[in-house]
């Protein structure tokens, strides 16, 4: 029923040192796969081996098309308070064409059970219009209300991830129950969904075979999932574009 996804929204480079590929290795996988697009994403400075913001600012000096393959600028931020607060300052967010947003322990936000707070803080930042995409929801350390999330993504035209590095054995262990739990409650609101590798390897860009598996238990829409065509996703950009606040402090 689903389609071998040409589109790639959550990818990392080794400006990021806990990932393996560089830029141009990262692109040319993708254009030896047939990928329309790809996004590179790299994590926001409150990770402890993130680039300066100088270097998430200055992805905008790349062509929109390399080798084939449209490479959207976008960042993976990271979510610092309850208030929607990131980790990235104006010049990275004027420059950005995707931003996801997630919790990550750092500094201002380490891991927490407290349901109520990490909850608040993911609605904050869906109402703040500030990310286009909440990343990895599905972390049992970070534990949320997800019918309230969805129904809040629902309203303000936010993605919601389904990351397919989570639906693994090595990272955010737990997650596939609470994924599965978010798919179901996104698909009775018609929420639009998003498939991410969080490919920290070049060969994994595009990879979803476990993103995959769980929509199909779901019976996703497909006009509802970004990843399906070009066009869905142009429409969805152009959408946030309009949404998205002039200045991320505001």
């Amino acid at each position: 029923m689903y389609k071998n996804y040409k589109i790639d929204l959550h990818i990392h480079t080794n400006v990021n040192p806990h990932a393996f590929s560089t830029l141009e290795e990262n692109i040319k996988a993708a254009s030896k796969k047939g990928m329309k697009v790809i996004a590179i994403t790299n994590h926001g400075p409150a990770l402890p081996d993130s680039p300066h913001w100088w270097h998430l600012a200055n992805i905008a000096i790349l062509p929109e098309v390399i080798e084939g393959v449209r490479v959207l600028k976008g960042v993976e931020a990271n979510i610092l308070d309850e208030n929607a607060k990131l980790d990235i300052n104006q010049n990275v967010y004027e420059r950005m064409e995707i931003i996801l947003a997630g919790f990550h322990t750092v500094d201002g936000y380490e891991e927490t059970r407290d349901i109520v707070k990490n909850t608040n803080a993911i609605l904050n930042l869906i109402k703040s219009q500030k990310a286009d995409i909440i990343v990895h929801l599905g972390n049992p350390i970070f534990p949320v209300d997800y019918e309230k999330i969805v129904k809040a993504a629902k309203e303000n035209n936010v993605a919601l991830e389904i990351n397919n590095t989570s639906l693994g054995t090595l990272t955010r262990v737990g997650s596939r129950k609470n994924c599965k739990k978010m798919l179901e409650l996104a698909k009775k609101e018609g929420c639009y969904i998003v498939l991410g590798s969080d490919s920290h390897y070049s060969d994994h860009i595009g990879e979803f075979t476990n993103a995959i598996k769980l929509i199909e238990e779901v019976g996703y829409p497909e006009e509802l999932i970004l990843n399906s065509s070009v066009e869905n996703l142009e429409n969805f950009l152009k959408l946030r574009k309009g949404l998205r606040p002039k200045e991320i402090n505001s």
